[in-house]
């Protein structure tokens, strides 16, 4: 079904499968298209991964919902790999998440564990999503499947509230690759599991309402209790949770920190293919504002409040099974859009140059291509364009990265950039390099490790601070 644009801005409502979009568009007063035609759309949206093909067919004023090669960190395996190829060179500062193994390359050294430290394992396929195909491991008789998959050491001993385990669904915006710029929402999701937690024994070893935490398991239990107010469901929304745990006494400030720090770090390990594939999609967008993605980060807390990254979701279920998935969910979804800046102006401005371009190419042969200098010149002023719009339009989010611990993360990104390119280049190659961070001005901030993030940040959720 086709419709006419009517209003100043428009999305490609390609293949969408969730109403909370419609339903903030028409708040928004945006015209929905529903056809392959994106020739003069605002935003394309889509709930699949995108090509750089589909980054390379939009115009400079379009924006789009994901980010090519954000895989590095949303696919088990990938995001394994980066995490562990940055654990060997930081140890104590890529730390937060279980020893992982990817399987079949590191089967062999996965059985010689097993076989040694009787521990319990969790077995997942690589590209699997909602706790499907996931199963315990503690000796190699137990062991499916090898193909294709990730085997974890399994934390057997979570915080428990109520007496059940949970996680923490943290909603993560990506609005730049190059440079990188992160946020974070102040409100999330908290998941429980629907079984009394015990360490696993015969009795509930595969008993996944004890040990997963997905909503999409756990609702299928009778005793699921959808969220409610004044119920102790298994859906909550995060402040609650970080209020309930403030008043019992535990460090609210220093869990969040820590995940803070964990999202900087994990995207970190990406930055340069996500970076590489945009430039060539785009290399004319000094904005770098054309791609932007909502992440949901799956966070769980140990009975020492380690938070420990599980995965990274690039396509978070927007579905509205309660209240508080929709009051949630839709203001993760609204304010990402309000942040991202989508005006009629910016395609004003296009068509304008793009008309400027073909009355000079009929005028002469010479190229208005930018110099080097102009180029340059031209992204720092949309850089300060953007830092100025977002301060005054973040609403829910919170800025991460680029931030006041700049220079400490600098050093990660230099190693990204290393690694990156030694992947990315023949091995017959003896050129040596040296990688290099993103560019920031010196203001003055201090290069130490990162103790106090939240120090730094401009607001924070009164509720729970």
């Amino acid at each position: 079904m086709e419709k006419i644009i009517i209003n100043l801005h428009s999305i490609l409502y390609s293949d969408c499968k969730y109403q909370i979009l419609r339903d903030i568009a028409s708040s928004f007063d945006w015209e929905i298209i529903e056809k392959e035609d994106i020739t003069d759309c605002d935003l394309v949206w889509h709930d699949c991964t995108i090509s750089p093909d589909r980054l390379n067919s939009l115009k400079l004023y379009q924006k789009i919902n994901h980010f090519p090669g954000m895989s590095g960190i949303f696919r088990k395996n990938s995001m394994a790999n980066n995490l562990n190829r940055f654990r060997k060179l930081f140890p104590n500062d890529y730390n937060f998440y279980p020893k992982t193994w990817v399987l079949p390359g590191d089967l062999a050294s996965f059985k010689n564990t097993v076989k040694q430290r009787k521990k319990i394992y969790i077995m997942k396929p690589e590209a699997s999503s909602q706790g499907q195909g996931i199963y315990l491991v503690r000796g190699l008789s137990d062991i499916k499947e090898t193909s294709h998959h990730i085997a974890q050491e399994y934390l057997i001993n979570p915080l428990l509230i109520d007496g059940l385990k949970f996680d923490l669904r943290i909603y993560v915006l990506i609005t730049g690759c190059d440079p990188l710029r992160i946020f974070i929402h102040e409100e999330g999701l908290a998941r429980f599991a629907t079984e009394e937690y015990s360490p696993p024994n015969k009795q509930n070893f595969n008993d996944v309402f004890v040990h997963l935490t997905n909503y999409s398991i756990n609702k299928n239990n009778p005793h699921f209790v959808q969220a409610a107010a004044g119920k102790k469901s298994h859906k909550r929304s995060l402040s609650s949770v970080l209020i309930q745990l403030s008043e019992i006494g535990f460090d609210v400030e220093g869990i969040w920190d820590q995940i803070c720090d964990i999202i900087v770090k994990t995207v970190i390990t990406i930055q340069p293919s996500l970076a590489s594939n945009y430039r060539t999609c785009q290399p004319y967008d000094y904005t770098n504002g054309m791609c932007f993605e909502i992440l949901g980060f799956d966070i769980i807390l140990d009975n020492n409040l380690k938070p420990w990254l599980l995965e990274v979701n690039h396509a978070p279920s927007f579905s509205t099974d309660s209240s508080l998935d929709a009051e949630i969910k839709t203001a993760v979804i609204s304010e990402a859009l309000i942040l991202v800046d989508i005006n009629d102006k910016k395609k004003k401005e296009f068509k304008t140059e793009t008309k400027k371009m073909q009355r000079h190419r009929s005028l002469s042969a010479k190229s208005l291509k930018p110099t080097k200098e102009e180029s340059i010149t031209r992204k720092i002023e949309e850089m300060k364009k953007r830092d100025t719009y977002e301060d005054s339009h973040c609403v829910g989010y919170i800025k991460l990265f680029p931030g006041c611990n700049d220079i400490y993360y600098d050093q990660f990104l230099k190693a990204a950039s290393n690694s990156y390119y030694k992947l990315s280049t023949p091995k017959r190659s003896n050129v040596s390099f040296i990688g290099k961070g993103q560019d920031y001005e010196e203001d003055g901030r201090k290069n130490d490790q990162m103790n106090n993030i939240s120090a730094c940040l401009a607001k924070r959720r009164i509720a729970w601070s």
